[in-house]
């Protein structure tokens, strides 16, 4: 080649960049937070094989880049640090990418529906005078945009913004105000991560991970990942499937060269549900290009899309704190959740809301979890409650108590801990009482019940006692009390609280578990139809929900004949003394039996009953305690066809097997 030709090129080869720069994963960016005192996960993508070194601080990392180009190193636990600083990454010879302005401090991520999306412009005029005030120089806030995805993400198109008037002006409230008061206490900086989406359910938010291990959702599990792209046990199907089309391809080609019929295309494997209100997507591409940031924990407000389910919800939240925790590497990281507020869902669901409430309560025994009650600031005609700076100072009081170890602090309000029934009275004692039982209006508590065996619930009178944790209840319409239930009603808002101003939860002392019953020993067992449903309706049956529709209800298919029955495996052979089975208010269902069996051969019918048309119904076969594995429920036969539904399924809304 010629002089000329080569100085030429030269020229042409100076406007070209030699290699595009390191890809960063989206956090890191100018104006972020690092967590302190945690190693830092510092990722992103190069050239397959390149060196990486990221420096910080004072500290120089090295790394290599994996045939697909990721990498990722870990920067030594820092102290908190205000002044900002520059991130330096530097892929073997390019110039290095610099990252400015980075502070060092504590980072959370805020998660959930609408109360949490919920933005400082839509909160009450206080809040928002608050938020205009002035910026708060130490909080950072990150805004995740609202997406879908089936499979799991890298990137989002979002940024790191100093909080000031304009840019709280449309973050989550909670989340602002929440991290404000992290600033003020802990005098560091503080990163707010807010990524939630107004009606979504828990299920899309959930990182797979996280059903491993949780019973109750065992049956659900082997089906989403049957149903997942990423995962083994729809990636292989899926290769099948692909071999399948082209084997129908050649087939069709062949058919339409003889001039047959082309036979029909194989289908593809199914996939879950896209959406944020279905079952998969927004953890994939909300939460997922994330992982595996530094943070020190997570905020939660969700459960309105939820309602209804019941005990259910607990395994759903005990599914997305260990999903999360996995996937972020962060086994104790603090989950703080806040309990839904009061609000009239329908004459008809009165009773789904404090269910809900309860199952967000047992979710505290997961350990490093948190609950905000906030029945005395909601509004029973408003889904969404506008005093978001109370919600988040309620949060904020865990996470100052708990992982910033600050004493003297009164985290929650009352929390129901045993009841005992004493003549013509029950007393009810509290924890979390903090200086004493009190009533923020000054009159006498409301909003407690009892009843007798029957459970026929009457208004009770309530008397503080002097240790100010216990509460005595008697009533008139009930001279021989049995249990008692307070708050237990969706439009609540009861006047007890502690002497702090915390209010108390709702409890009820015969649910979900009436402890004459016994101890319940088929939550999330499997179970074998002997008529499976095709369309979605084959689960439910012990999924710890009453339901009345798909995937909380069970039912058969819609072929012609009786019997049908579906049986549950409980493991290993035990003493059983009662079975409790119902029907939804769908379908035709009509008389179903129940029978036990050691040995899934020889089954004894232990209970039957009739149930009613249109209407739903519970049922109980009590029994002496008898030794058996397997429990069926036998369909015999069905009412006249009462609404769309074939009257040839056979419904059930879900069987509780008891042992002594």
């Amino acid at each position: 080649m010629s002089a000329a030709k080569l100085s030429t090129m030269a020229i042409l080869l100076l406007g070209i960049p030699v290699s595009a720069e390191v890809i960063l994963a989206p956090l890191f960016q100018d104006g972020a937070v690092l967590q302190r005192e945690k190693p830092v996960p510092i990722w992103g993508r190069a050239s397959a094989g390149s060196a990486v070194t990221v420096s910080f601080s004072g500290q120089t990392k090295t790394t290599q880049a994996d045939p697909s180009g990721r990498w990722q190193v870990a920067l030594d636990a820092m102290p908190a640090n205000a002044v900002g600083s520059t991130l330096s990454i530097t892929e073997q010879g390019l110039p290095p990418m610099e990252i400015h302005n980075l502070l060092v401090g504590e980072v959370w991520l805020a998660s959930g529906q609408s109360n949490m999306q919920w933005e400082i412009k839509e909160s009450r005029p206080e809040d928002q005078a608050i938020a205009a005030a002035g910026p708060v120089p130490l909080l950072r806030l990150f805004q995740v945009p609202r997406i879908v995805n089936h499979t799991r993400q890298e990137t989002v198109d979002a940024k790191w913004t100093t909080a000031t008037p304009e840019t709280a002006l449309n973050f989550s409230a909670v989340a602002y105000f929440f991290g404000k008061r992290l600033t003020e206490d802990l005098k560091i900086p503080v990163g707010m991560i807010h990524s939630s989406w107004g009606g979504s359910r828990i299920e899309p938010w959930w990182a797979e991970e996280g059903l491993d291990g949780i019973d109750e959702l065992s049956t659900l599990r082997t089906r989403r990942l049957a149903q997942t792209p990423g995962f083994p046990q729809y990636d292989q199907p899926f290769r099948n499937y692909v071999t399948e089309v082209g084997k129908w391809a050649d087939a069709a080609g062949d058919a339409l060269d003889s001039a047959n019929p082309v036979p029909e295309m194989p289908k593809a494997p199914p996939l879950l549900n896209l959406g944020s209100n279905q079952e998969t997507g927004t953890y994939q591409a909300m939460i997922h290009p994330l992982v595996p940031y530094g943070l020190r924990g997570f905020l939660w407000y969700q459960g309105e899309s939820n309602n209804g389910e019941g005990m259910l919800y607990t395994a759903k939240m005990k599914a997305l704190i260990h999903g999360w925790r996995k996937m972020f590497q962060v086994a104790e990281a603090p989950f703080l959740f806040v309990q839904l507020a009061p609000y009239h869902y329908g004459d008809n669901r009165s009773f789904d809301l404090p269910g809900i409430w309860w199952a967000q309560q047992e979710t505290l025994k997961v350990p490093h979890t948190g609950m905000a009650v906030i029945n005395d600031i909601g509004n029973t005609r408003d889904i969404h409650p506008t005093n978001k700076s109370e919600v988040a100072r309620r949060l904020a009081l865990w996470a100052l108590a708990d992982t910033y170890g600050q004493t003297g602090l009164v985290k929650s309000g009352p929390l129901f801990s045993e009841f005992k029934v004493d003549g013509n009275s029950v007393a009810v004692r509290f924890n979390d009482t903090g200086k004493g039982l009190t009533t923020r209006d000054g009159k006498a508590p409301n909003w407690f019940e009892v009843a007798s065996l029957d459970g026929d619930y009457h208004p009770a009178d309530a008397r503080i006692l002097p240790d100010g944790k216990t509460i005595v209840l008697t009533s008139a319409a009930v001279p021989q009390p049995d249990r008692a239930r307070f708050a237990w009603s969706q439009v609540a808002e009861p006047n007890l609280m502690n002497r702090e101003g915390l209010p108390a939860a709702a409890f009820n002392s015969h649910w979900p578990i009436d402890p004459t019953l016994g101890h319940k020993v088929s939550s999330g067992k499997p179970f074998k139809s002997s008529h499976p449903n095709a369309f979605g309706w084959n689960l439910g049956l012990t999924d710890g929900t009453w339901g009345n529709n798909t995937p909380t209800c069970y039912a058969t298919d819609s072929s012609s004949g009786f019997p049908k029955t579906v049986t549950i495996d409980l493991g290993e052979p035990q003493l059983l003394q009662l079975v409790t089975y119902g029907t939804p208010d769908v379908g035709s269902t009509k008389t179903v039996a129940i029978s036990i069996s050691e040995d899934e051969t020889h089954f004894k019918e232990v209970g039957r009953h009739e149930f009613p048309m249109k209407k739903a119904e519970q049922a109980r076969a009590r029994f002496e305690p008898t030794r058996a594995r397997y429990v069926r429920a036998t369909f015999i036969d069905s009412h006249p066809k009462q609404d769309h539904f074939d009257p040839n399924f056979g419904f059930l809304s879900e069987v509780e097997v008891y042992a002594p």
